[in-house]
């Protein structure tokens, strides 16, 4: 090999050596410098974390330390008496017309709204049978999908996402009306009040998941897991006490269900459903709540408290207006939503006036007015009115609790 340069002869071993060297050393500076970036990174991380975990629990904490002295309320949960607004329909007859004939509300099927002319013998029978046996048709389904859809929220599709108004409205909703019930009973003197309770939930709920069943002769899964795992679920779990003070007492839970009546000329029932107001406290802002409004169908939004009693809610979100079969063999549905919007007037969490507006054919405007909201003795009102103009204006009773009369048609 020839060089250049004799001297550059002389010195390329050296500097070929040295290089590595400076290579090997540059890796090692290299290599700690990095790992020490790395490892502050992971520590500024971290320590936001943490901060974000104290302001948290600092906030969380505010908001305990003011509602300790509801929380220790030795009170009725639910139940207080009110003459007025929607409590003061509250009875085993507004919770079994609101809660058994809530799915009447889709409208799904030739017999529509007239409770008289659904097929409660092929329904009620396929029902009864998957309770008494579910094995068969937890296995035809696959245990796997059946929790993954039906009991844990592993599922987020409108096809299988099954489990979503289970939490809300069987365990939660189902759990409160159980209670409720019981302080209703127990203020009428009623002996055994849970068990009576528990007889009226768990009929309402079997009537709500006959007219569900559509006609299917074959496994039924969500019938399975609603009266099982959410509705026995509900009971169990608000017979502890934790249950009832926390969704009363911070985060609030209120029955806010509807005023049904059945109608003239065509004896069909209207203007029934089971609806749940939710509100949770915002730390540092006493008079401003995060509100929703579940049933068939969620409204999202804020909650004013205007003063001591009186609250202001609104909230936009979407409602369930068909379910579509999608088996014969199996009573699965595919829900479709409508955009919506409401706005709510309540006083002591008693329901008093409602505003519901939906992008529907039928029941497009619905308006509630409940009794004594306005001074009227034991007498709310209501109304709907679909896109054609066609209306329904009703009535309820106080004395006939919660059921009552309307006049019109929406055909």
């Amino acid at each position: 090999m020839e060089y250049a340069h004799p001297e550059s002869a002389a010195l390329a071993p050296c500097s070929v050596q040295t290089v590595a060297s400076a290579q090997r050393a540059s890796r090692r500076l290299r290599g700690p410098r990095i790992q020490g970036k790395s490892a502050d990174f992971a520590r500024m991380r971290t320590s936001r974390a943490i901060a974000c975990l104290c302001g948290l629990a600092g906030l969380l904490a505010v908001t305990a330390a003011k509602a300790q002295d509801k929380w220790d309320d030795p009170g009725p949960y639910y139940y207080k008496g009110y003459d007025y607004g929607s409590q003061a329909l509250e009875g085993p007859l507004w919770v079994f017309m609101n809660r058994g004939f809530d799915v009447l509300q889709d409208q799904t099927g030739l017999r529509g709204r007239d409770i008289f002319a659904q097929d409660y013998s092929v329904d009620a029978k396929n029902v009864g049978k998957n309770l008494l046996n579910p094995f068969p048709a937890i296995k035809a389904r696959g245990w796997g999908r059946f929790l993954r859809e039906e009991i844990f929220p592993l599922s987020w599709t409108p096809s299988t996402a099954r489990w979503v108004p289970n939490y809300g409205l069987h365990l939660v909703g189902g759990g409160t009306t159980y209670v409720a019930l019981t302080e209703w009973f127990r203020a009428n003197d009623v002996a055994a009040p849970e068990v009576f309770s528990a007889g009226t939930l768990l009929a309402s709920a079997f009537l709500n998941e006959t007219l569900e069943n559509k006609g299917v002769v074959g496994y039924n899964t969500d019938a399975i897991a609603d009266f099982f795992f959410f509705d026995i679920g509900g009971i169990l779990l608000f017979s502890m006490d934790w249950p009832k003070k926390l969704f009363s007492r911070f985060l609030i839970v209120s029955d806010w269900s509807m005023q049904p009546g059945f109608t003239y000329p065509d004896f069909e029932l209207h203007n029934q459903g089971n609806y749940f107001a939710v509100k949770f406290p915002i730390p540092y802002l006493e008079q401003v709540r995060l509100f929703a409004h579940i049933g068939l169908g969620t409204l999202a939004g804020l909650s004013y408290k205007v003063d001591r009693q009186y609250s202001i809610s609104a909230g936009v979100g979407n409602m369930a207006t068909r379910l579509v079969p999608t088996s014969t063999t199996n009573a699965d549905n595919d829900v479709i939503f409508a955009k919506a919007a409401g706005i709510f007037v309540d006083r002591n969490e008693s329901l008093l006036a409602s505003l519901r507006v939906v992008d529907v054919q039928d029941y497009t405007v619905n308006f509630n007015l409940y009794p004594n909201a306005l001074g009227a003795p034991n007498l709310g009102l209501w109304s709907v009115v679909d896109r054609n103009g066609h209306f329904i204006v009703g009535a309820s009773f106080t004395h006939t609790m919660g059921l009552g009369l309307g006049i019109g048609s929406l055909h």
